[in-house]
């Protein structure tokens, strides 16, 4: 007799059917803020006029501290007024320190500053609707 191990072989077959249901919502809440100043002589330096932070009134007319602009990060953008007229893109560059304009204004102008920045929040949920797992087992 053969001293050997015995050893089953078997396979297994699983399906699963029935169907899961998943619902997202997603909220999306813009942040605008918008500053205004005037240009001043010393804001106008080699045909460059740059308006530091503290030259801006926010929407309430208080003044900003240094480093007071909002600068919208990948979800946001901003948009720059001088008297009234939207100024083309390229043309500006915001930190929170200053706004540059690459153009020589006019003394007295007004300049606003309107940052828009976006938030989204997401939640979801999900429900199985008669979910069955069926497995065979066979023997080779």
């Amino acid at each position: 007799m053969s001293s050997g191990l015995i050893t089953l072989h078997l396979t297994a077959t699983s399906t699963v059917s029935g169907t899961i249901t998943t619902t997202t919502t997603t909220t999306i809440t813009p942040l605008v803020k918008r500053f205004t100043a005037t240009v001043v002589i010393g804001n106008i330096l080699s045909g460059v006029t740059t308006i530091p932070s503290t030259s801006f009134k926010d929407d309430s007319g208080a003044n900003l501290p240094a480093n007071g602009l909002t600068v919208p990060g990948s979800n946001g953008y901003y948009n720059v007024f001088v008297n009234g007229t939207l100024i083309a893109g390229g043309l500006t560059t915001l930190t929170t320190a200053s706004l540059a304009i690459n153009n020589a204004l006019t003394i007295g102008v007004t300049v606003v500053l309107e940052t828009l920045s976006f938030t989204a929040t997401s939640s979801s949920t999900s429900t199985t609707n008669n979910l069955v797992v069926t497995t065979l087992i066979h023997s080779i």
